[in-house]
């Protein structure tokens, strides 16, 4: 069994390695996350190809042990002859309800969140994901439905390990958010293959 697949004690805090993953147990999700990449929409897909991607722009900010909304967002589905290897991370995100888990690797700590909420939105509503709260929480990003990029389905998760009261400050001078004017909530940019096929978008 791989040892990040193993649903720990979330009053625990718990040491991992160095590389920055996603694990949501109930839809069996353990990926790669991609930090760094600049808010436009062609660099998040380029993050996407590659794993889950952190979305940055001022409001949304930060990264897990910060307080504020870290956002990160991938691929639900997408045309099987793009390229990457996680077209189809959050795939399962719909079954995802209040009080599920999220487990977020980053700087050899793991970060637990439990889900609040969920919310599906247009990709225009970026102020859905623009959160003034004194907490650490995240948002996950997915495309919906599924085989579209028609809406955006929106999960909210709060941190609840380590003891979010010890949360620092989000830093929101990140070269990757500065000067962003990104007007949707990222999602696909060209059509799937199916959306070709049928003529969505």
């Amino acid at each position: 069994m791989n040892p990040q697949n193993i649903i720990v004690d979330a009053s625990t805090d718990v040491t991992v390695g160095p590389e920055p993953r996603i694990i949501i147990p109930k839809i069996n999700v353990d990926a790669p996350v991609v930090y760094g990449a600049a808010s436009d929409t062609k660099s998040q897909s380029k993050a996407m190809e590659k794993g889950v991607a952190h979305f940055s722009i001022p409001g949304a900010s930060a990264v897990p042990g910060e307080v504020g909304n870290a956002v990160f967002a991938a691929h639900s589905s997408n045309d099987a002859f793009a390229g990457g290897d996680y077209k189809f991370v959050f795939a399962q995100n719909e079954k995802l309800v209040k009080g599920d888990i999220i487990y977020m690797n980053y700087n050899g700590k793991r970060y637990t969140y439990k889900i609040t909420s969920t919310e599906v939105v247009m990709p225009t509503e970026v102020s859905k994901v623009q959160i003034n709260t004194d907490k650490p929480m995240l948002t996950l990003v997915s495309c919906v439905p599924l085989g579209t990029a028609e809406k955006r389905l929106l999960i909210f998760a709060e941190q609840i390990s380590p003891d979010p009261s010890k949360a620092t400050a989000t830093s929101e001078s990140s070269s990757n958010q500065q000067q962003s004017n990104n007007s949707n909530i990222p999602g696909k940019p060209e059509p799937t293959l199916l959306e070709k096929l049928f003529g969505g978008r």
